[in-house]
Protein backbone atom coordinates (compact mmCIF):
# COMPACT_ATOMS: atom_id res chain seq x y z
CA UNK A 1 0.00 0.00 0.00
CA UNK A 2 1.18 3.44 -1.04
CA UNK A 3 0.89 6.96 0.42
CA UNK A 4 -2.68 8.12 1.93
CA UNK A 5 -3.99 10.58 0.09
CA UNK A 6 -5.51 13.34 2.07
CA UNK A 7 -8.92 14.70 1.93
CA UNK A 8 -9.10 17.61 -0.43
CA UNK A 9 -11.61 19.28 2.57
CA UNK A 10 -13.33 18.54 5.54
CA UNK A 11 -15.44 19.98 7.85
CA UNK A 12 -17.90 19.44 10.25
CA UNK A 13 -20.62 21.42 12.53
CA UNK A 14 -19.95 19.74 16.05
CA UNK A 15 -17.36 22.78 16.86
CA UNK A 16 -20.03 25.11 15.44
CA UNK A 17 -22.74 26.98 16.97
CA UNK A 18 -25.95 25.32 16.50
CA UNK A 19 -27.81 28.73 15.20
CA UNK A 20 -24.73 29.06 12.94
CA UNK A 21 -24.81 25.70 11.23
CA UNK A 22 -27.03 25.80 8.46
CA UNK A 23 -25.10 28.72 7.67
CA UNK A 24 -21.70 26.85 7.83
CA UNK A 25 -22.64 23.64 6.26
CA UNK A 26 -23.91 26.10 3.19
CA UNK A 27 -21.18 27.90 2.32
CA UNK A 28 -18.92 24.93 2.68
CA UNK A 29 -20.50 23.11 0.02
CA UNK A 30 -20.68 25.94 -1.76
CA UNK A 31 -16.66 26.11 -1.87
CA UNK A 32 -16.25 22.24 -1.84
CA UNK A 33 -19.19 20.30 -3.35
CA UNK A 34 -22.01 22.04 -4.87
CA UNK A 35 -24.40 25.02 -4.49
CA UNK A 36 -27.41 24.28 -1.96
CA UNK A 37 -29.34 25.37 1.04
CA UNK A 38 -30.23 23.11 4.00
CA UNK A 39 -32.65 23.29 6.82
CA UNK A 40 -33.02 20.63 9.88
CA UNK A 41 -36.00 20.16 12.22
CA UNK A 42 -33.77 18.15 14.45
CA UNK A 43 -33.65 20.00 17.97
CA UNK A 44 -30.73 19.87 18.44
CA UNK A 45 -29.67 21.06 15.14
CA UNK A 46 -27.44 20.04 11.71
CA UNK A 47 -24.76 17.46 12.88
CA UNK A 48 -22.86 17.01 9.55
CA UNK A 49 -19.34 15.80 8.75
CA UNK A 50 -18.04 15.45 5.17
CA UNK A 51 -14.96 14.40 3.53
CA UNK A 52 -13.66 14.98 0.23
CA UNK A 53 -11.50 13.68 -2.24
CA UNK A 54 -9.90 14.53 -5.56
CA UNK A 55 -9.37 12.01 -7.88
CA UNK A 56 -8.12 13.90 -10.89
CA UNK A 57 -11.24 13.77 -13.10
CA UNK A 58 -13.28 11.80 -10.29
CA UNK A 59 -14.16 13.14 -6.89
CA UNK A 60 -15.27 11.05 -3.94
CA UNK A 61 -17.53 12.86 -1.60
CA UNK A 62 -18.30 10.38 2.03
CA UNK A 63 -21.18 12.88 4.32
CA UNK A 64 -22.99 11.68 7.70
CA UNK A 65 -25.31 13.53 9.47
CA UNK A 66 -28.52 13.50 10.97
CA UNK A 67 -32.35 14.00 9.57
CA UNK A 68 -32.19 17.44 7.17
CA UNK A 69 -33.30 18.36 3.65
CA UNK A 70 -31.34 20.18 1.17
CA UNK A 71 -32.29 21.81 -1.84
CA UNK A 72 -30.54 23.51 -4.97
CA UNK A 73 -32.87 25.95 -6.03
CA UNK A 74 -33.57 27.37 -9.86
CA UNK A 75 -31.64 30.49 -8.72
CA UNK A 76 -28.32 28.90 -7.70
CA UNK A 77 -28.25 27.00 -10.82
CA UNK A 78 -27.15 30.70 -12.09
CA UNK A 79 -25.19 32.10 -8.65
CA UNK A 80 -23.38 28.61 -8.33
CA UNK A 81 -23.19 26.31 -11.63
CA UNK A 82 -22.43 23.27 -12.01
CA UNK A 83 -22.13 20.77 -14.91
CA UNK A 84 -21.82 17.38 -13.35
CA UNK A 85 -23.30 13.75 -12.54
CA UNK A 86 -23.71 12.63 -9.14
CA UNK A 87 -23.58 9.28 -8.29
CA UNK A 88 -25.06 8.75 -4.95
CA UNK A 89 -24.92 5.76 -2.97
CA UNK A 90 -26.83 5.47 0.26
CA UNK A 91 -25.03 3.30 2.84
CA UNK A 92 -27.41 4.09 5.90
CA UNK A 93 -31.09 5.52 6.81
CA UNK A 94 -34.08 6.50 4.45
CA UNK A 95 -34.01 9.36 1.89
CA UNK A 96 -36.38 10.67 -0.77
CA UNK A 97 -35.65 12.81 -3.99
CA UNK A 98 -37.13 14.78 -6.14
CA UNK A 99 -36.21 16.41 -9.43
CA UNK A 100 -37.92 17.11 -12.51
CA UNK A 101 -41.15 16.02 -11.34
CA UNK A 102 -39.36 12.40 -10.05
CA UNK A 103 -40.19 11.51 -6.94
CA UNK A 104 -37.99 8.40 -5.65
CA UNK A 105 -37.19 7.24 -1.93
CA UNK A 106 -34.03 5.62 -1.30
CA UNK A 107 -32.89 2.63 1.33
CA UNK A 108 -30.08 1.70 2.62
CA UNK A 109 -27.89 0.04 -0.63
CA UNK A 110 -29.86 2.37 -2.96
CA UNK A 111 -27.86 4.05 -5.58
CA UNK A 112 -29.26 7.04 -7.67
CA UNK A 113 -27.35 9.16 -10.24
CA UNK A 114 -28.87 12.79 -11.39
CA UNK A 115 -27.48 15.85 -13.28
CA UNK A 116 -26.37 18.97 -11.52
CA UNK A 117 -27.45 21.42 -13.55
CA UNK A 118 -31.61 21.42 -13.01
CA UNK A 119 -33.12 22.16 -9.55
CA UNK A 120 -33.23 19.44 -6.99
CA UNK A 121 -34.37 18.28 -3.38
CA UNK A 122 -33.00 15.81 -1.50
CA UNK A 123 -34.30 15.08 2.25
CA UNK A 124 -33.13 12.34 5.16
CA UNK A 125 -35.30 11.04 7.72
CA UNK A 126 -33.01 10.33 10.21
CA UNK A 127 -29.18 9.49 10.80
CA UNK A 128 -27.82 8.80 7.93
CA UNK A 129 -24.47 8.41 5.69
CA UNK A 130 -23.95 8.62 1.74
CA UNK A 131 -21.14 8.38 -0.50
CA UNK A 132 -21.23 10.89 -3.79
CA UNK A 133 -18.57 9.85 -6.83
CA UNK A 134 -18.95 12.76 -9.48
CA UNK A 135 -17.44 13.69 -12.43
CA UNK A 136 -18.09 16.72 -14.99
CA UNK A 137 -20.25 16.03 -17.62
CA UNK A 138 -18.22 17.08 -20.13
CA UNK A 139 -15.80 14.25 -19.11
CA UNK A 140 -18.42 11.54 -20.04
CA UNK A 141 -19.75 12.80 -23.30
CA UNK A 142 -16.54 12.39 -24.59
CA UNK A 143 -16.60 8.83 -24.48
CA UNK A 144 -19.68 8.79 -26.44
CA UNK A 145 -22.75 9.98 -23.75
CA UNK A 146 -24.60 12.24 -25.41
CA UNK A 147 -27.55 12.48 -23.11
CA UNK A 148 -27.31 13.87 -19.78
CA UNK A 149 -29.98 12.47 -17.17
CA UNK A 150 -33.24 14.76 -17.75
CA UNK A 151 -34.43 13.56 -14.33
CA UNK A 152 -33.47 10.95 -11.36
CA UNK A 153 -31.79 7.56 -12.26
CA UNK A 154 -32.47 4.95 -9.21
CA UNK A 155 -30.87 1.45 -9.96
CA UNK A 156 -33.02 -1.52 -10.26
CA UNK A 157 -32.11 -3.67 -7.82
CA UNK A 158 -34.17 -6.38 -9.44
CA UNK A 159 -32.51 -6.52 -12.62
CA UNK A 160 -28.98 -8.26 -12.92
CA UNK A 161 -27.07 -5.37 -14.35
CA UNK A 162 -27.96 -2.99 -12.17
CA UNK A 163 -27.55 -4.79 -8.44
CA UNK A 164 -24.09 -5.52 -10.45
CA UNK A 165 -23.29 -1.92 -11.25
CA UNK A 166 -24.89 -0.98 -7.39
CA UNK A 167 -22.22 -3.37 -5.86
CA UNK A 168 -19.21 -2.41 -8.27
CA UNK A 169 -20.05 1.45 -7.70
CA UNK A 170 -20.53 1.17 -4.01
CA UNK A 171 -17.49 -1.05 -3.38
CA UNK A 172 -15.31 1.16 -5.43
CA UNK A 173 -16.34 4.14 -3.65
CA UNK A 174 -16.34 2.71 -0.32
CA UNK A 175 -13.67 0.44 -0.11
CA UNK A 176 -11.30 3.85 -1.58
CA UNK A 177 -12.73 6.08 1.58
CA UNK A 178 -11.56 3.09 4.24
CA UNK A 179 -8.47 3.38 3.54
CA UNK A 180 -7.40 6.23 0.25
CA UNK A 181 -4.87 4.90 -0.93
CA UNK A 182 -3.03 7.21 -3.40
CA UNK A 183 -1.58 4.59 -5.59
CA UNK A 184 -4.56 3.44 -6.31
CA UNK A 185 -6.14 6.46 -7.37
CA UNK A 186 -5.70 6.31 -10.74
CA UNK A 187 -7.37 2.88 -10.88
CA UNK A 188 -10.18 3.94 -8.99
CA UNK A 189 -11.09 7.34 -11.05
CA UNK A 190 -10.87 5.05 -14.13
CA UNK A 191 -13.35 2.08 -12.85
CA UNK A 192 -15.77 4.63 -11.30
CA UNK A 193 -15.54 6.94 -14.50
CA UNK A 194 -16.50 3.65 -16.14
CA UNK A 195 -18.94 3.07 -13.81
CA UNK A 196 -21.10 6.95 -14.27
CA UNK A 197 -20.44 6.10 -17.80
CA UNK A 198 -22.63 2.70 -17.75
CA UNK A 199 -24.87 4.21 -15.20
CA UNK A 200 -26.31 7.40 -16.67
CA UNK A 201 -25.82 5.75 -20.48
CA UNK A 202 -29.53 6.05 -22.70
CA UNK A 203 -30.88 2.54 -22.60
CA UNK A 204 -31.28 3.34 -26.45
CA UNK A 205 -27.55 4.31 -27.03
CA UNK A 206 -26.58 0.90 -26.37
CA UNK A 207 -29.12 -0.62 -28.61
CA UNK A 208 -31.44 -2.42 -26.51
CA UNK A 209 -29.11 -4.65 -25.44
CA UNK A 210 -30.73 -7.58 -23.29
CA UNK A 211 -29.89 -7.65 -19.77
CA UNK A 212 -27.34 -10.57 -20.03
CA UNK A 213 -25.72 -8.40 -22.75
CA UNK A 214 -25.25 -5.37 -20.28
CA UNK A 215 -23.88 -7.56 -17.69
CA UNK A 216 -21.18 -8.90 -20.16
CA UNK A 217 -20.44 -5.20 -21.47
CA UNK A 218 -20.30 -3.82 -18.11
CA UNK A 219 -17.98 -6.61 -16.84
CA UNK A 220 -16.08 -6.14 -19.51
CA UNK A 221 -15.56 -2.10 -19.45
CA UNK A 222 -14.57 -2.35 -15.74
CA UNK A 223 -11.92 -5.58 -16.23
CA UNK A 224 -10.52 -3.02 -18.70
CA UNK A 225 -10.31 -0.16 -16.76
CA UNK A 226 -8.11 -1.98 -13.77
CA UNK A 227 -6.14 -3.81 -16.37
CA UNK A 228 -5.13 -0.26 -18.42
CA UNK A 229 -1.26 -0.48 -17.48
CA UNK A 230 -0.69 -4.17 -18.90
CA UNK A 231 0.64 -4.29 -22.47
CA UNK A 232 -0.52 -7.71 -22.98
CA UNK A 233 -3.85 -6.46 -22.52
CA UNK A 234 -6.18 -6.60 -25.75
CA UNK A 235 -9.74 -8.45 -26.94
CA UNK A 236 -8.51 -11.70 -26.65
CA UNK A 237 -7.90 -11.30 -22.69
CA UNK A 238 -11.17 -9.43 -22.17
CA UNK A 239 -12.90 -12.16 -23.80
CA UNK A 240 -11.05 -14.90 -21.69
CA UNK A 241 -11.98 -12.93 -18.34
CA UNK A 242 -15.73 -12.46 -20.10
CA UNK A 243 -15.91 -16.14 -21.11
CA UNK A 244 -17.54 -15.24 -24.55
CA UNK A 245 -15.97 -15.27 -28.10
CA UNK A 246 -13.69 -12.11 -29.51
CA UNK A 247 -16.29 -11.74 -32.21
CA UNK A 248 -19.37 -11.87 -29.72
CA UNK A 249 -17.64 -9.41 -27.41
CA UNK A 250 -16.59 -6.80 -30.43
CA UNK A 251 -20.82 -6.85 -31.48
CA UNK A 252 -20.95 -5.36 -27.83
CA UNK A 253 -18.43 -2.89 -28.46
CA UNK A 254 -20.92 -1.60 -31.07
CA UNK A 255 -22.76 0.11 -28.39
CA UNK A 256 -20.10 2.01 -27.81
CA UNK A 257 -19.55 2.74 -31.90
CA UNK A 258 -15.98 0.92 -31.91
CA UNK A 259 -14.47 -2.09 -31.39
CA UNK A 260 -13.19 -3.78 -28.15
CA UNK A 261 -9.16 -2.74 -28.82
CA UNK A 262 -10.57 0.67 -30.09
CA UNK A 263 -12.14 1.16 -26.40
CA UNK A 264 -9.06 0.20 -24.76
CA UNK A 265 -6.94 2.67 -26.62
CA UNK A 266 -9.47 5.56 -26.27
CA UNK A 267 -9.54 4.53 -22.47
CA UNK A 268 -5.45 4.38 -21.98
CA UNK A 269 -5.67 8.05 -23.23
CA UNK A 270 -8.26 9.13 -21.29
CA UNK A 271 -6.08 7.44 -18.24
CA UNK A 272 -3.57 9.44 -19.60
CA UNK A 273 -4.89 12.64 -19.62
CA UNK A 274 -5.70 12.36 -16.33
CA UNK A 275 -2.58 11.63 -15.25
CA UNK A 276 -0.73 14.85 -17.14
CA UNK A 277 -3.29 17.09 -15.56
CA UNK A 278 -2.73 15.36 -11.78
CA UNK A 279 -0.29 17.29 -9.52
CA UNK A 280 1.39 14.46 -8.25
CA UNK A 281 2.06 13.65 -11.42
CA UNK A 282 3.90 16.77 -12.50
CA UNK A 283 7.07 14.89 -12.36
CA UNK A 284 6.36 11.91 -14.50
CA UNK A 285 7.76 12.25 -17.61
CA UNK A 286 5.12 12.16 -20.53
CA UNK A 287 7.05 9.27 -22.02
CA UNK A 288 7.44 7.07 -19.14
CA UNK A 289 3.23 8.29 -19.02
CA UNK A 290 3.28 6.80 -22.36
CA UNK A 291 5.18 3.74 -21.95
CA UNK A 292 3.56 2.62 -19.17
CA UNK A 293 0.20 3.11 -20.64
CA UNK A 294 1.51 0.63 -23.63
CA UNK A 295 2.31 3.20 -26.33
CA UNK A 296 5.62 2.12 -28.47
CA UNK A 297 6.98 5.81 -28.92
CA UNK A 298 6.03 9.65 -27.28
CA UNK A 299 5.85 10.86 -30.71
CA UNK A 300 3.18 8.26 -31.46
CA UNK A 301 1.53 8.75 -27.93
CA UNK A 302 1.82 12.92 -28.81
CA UNK A 303 -0.21 12.76 -32.27
CA UNK A 304 -2.86 10.39 -30.87
CA UNK A 305 -3.18 12.76 -27.91
CA UNK A 306 -3.48 15.51 -29.99
CA UNK A 307 -5.83 13.87 -32.29
CA UNK A 308 -8.18 12.97 -29.80
CA UNK A 309 -7.89 15.75 -27.30
CA UNK A 310 -6.65 18.86 -29.62
CA UNK A 311 -4.05 19.42 -27.88
CA UNK A 312 -0.55 17.66 -27.15
CA UNK A 313 0.53 16.41 -23.66
CA UNK A 314 3.37 18.66 -23.10
CA UNK A 315 1.08 21.59 -23.56
CA UNK A 316 -1.40 20.74 -21.58
CA UNK A 317 0.25 19.93 -18.71
CA UNK A 318 1.65 23.26 -18.93
CA UNK A 319 -1.22 24.69 -18.80
CA UNK A 320 -2.49 23.04 -15.70
CA UNK A 321 0.55 23.66 -13.57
Amino acid sequence: MGQLLAPRAEASTSQVPPDQRLAFWESHNASTLIGLTCTTHDPGGLVARERNWDLGDVRITDISGNQHVIERPRHMLRTHPKDSVFACILLKGEAFFFQQGECVTLNAGDVIAYSTDMPYLYGFTGEMRQLIVEADFSLLATAGVEVRPRSVIKLDNQLRTGRLLATALRTTAHDFVKCPDSGSAPEVAARARSLLQALVTPEDSRQALTDTACWRLLHAEMFIAERLADPTLDATMVARAIGISVRHLNRLFTSHGCTVNQWIWSQRLDRAREQLMCPTQRRVGIGDIAFRLGFATQAHFSRVFKARFGVNPSALRSAMH
